[in-house]
């Protein structure tokens, strides 16, 4: 699997990401994200599915939990108290309409026993800051374009 460059790397800003997902055949596919390689599927109930890996849709819901828990984690840790029981539990519910979708997005964050009512509250803080929730809350700007062998299709399409 080809990564990006350092050089290609070093012209874009710190904030970018980029991957490429190739596929594995079937519907599987992989990343590589820095030293780690990530296998995508679906379950053997889907056609083509072979289960070699979580479906995208369920990475994105568990990203949103892990970056929440990192958050939460960061601001323990930097105080000085413990994150062992620290947890973040979520879950997803898909719609179909207005478009293939997670309707309801719910995410509940476990602090350890004594965490003060102050620290729940820079808890809280701390989470929405982190940048999967601030997604969900402020959607991006998506465009979607498509090649055909390496051709650009002509103009752009509607996300």
């Amino acid at each position: 699997m080809e990564s990006i460059s350092e050089a290609e790397a070093g012209t874009r800003p710190e904030s970018s990401m980029r991957f490429n997902v190739e596929s594995l055949g079937k519907v599987a596919s992989r990343v590589k994200v820095g030293d780690h390689e990530w296998v995508f599927d679906q379950p053997h109930t889907v056609p083509g599915g072979e289960n070699r890996g979580s479906s995208p849709l369920d990475v994105m819901v568990a990203a949103v939990a892990a970056c929440a828990h990192y958050y939460a984690a960061a601001y323990l840790h930097g105080r000085g108290l413990p994150t062992v029981g620290l947890e973040v539990e979520v879950e997803a519910e898909k719609e179909r309409t207005p478009a293939p979708r997670l309707g309801r997005f719910s995410m509940r964050v476990h602090l350890p026993a004594g965490t003060s009512d102050r620290q729940v509250a820079g808890i809280g803080r701390a989470v929405r800051s982190c940048p999967a929730y601030g997604t969900l809350i402020q959607p991006p700007t998506v465009e979607l374009s498509i090649d055909v062998a390496g051709i650009p299709s002509k103009g752009k399409l509607s996300a």
